[in-house]
């Protein structure tokens, strides 16, 4: 995702952001300065865990 323009001021829902690809999503969104709105199938487990 290193070709993704700023997107500081911009809103992203990501789906299954906890692990695997969307996990790689958020991480490369939230990164160009998105701001994401998270879902996930396990509250327990959410992406700032150490998936």
């Amino acid at each position: 995702m290193a070709d993704l323009p700023r997107l500081t001021g911009r809103t992203a829902p990501v789906t299954g952001a906890n692990r695997g690809i969307g996990f790689a999503v958020a991480t490369g969104l939230a990164g160009a300065g998105a701001r994401l709105l998270l879902g996930t199938r396990d509250p327990e487990r959410p992406p700032w865990n150490g998936c």
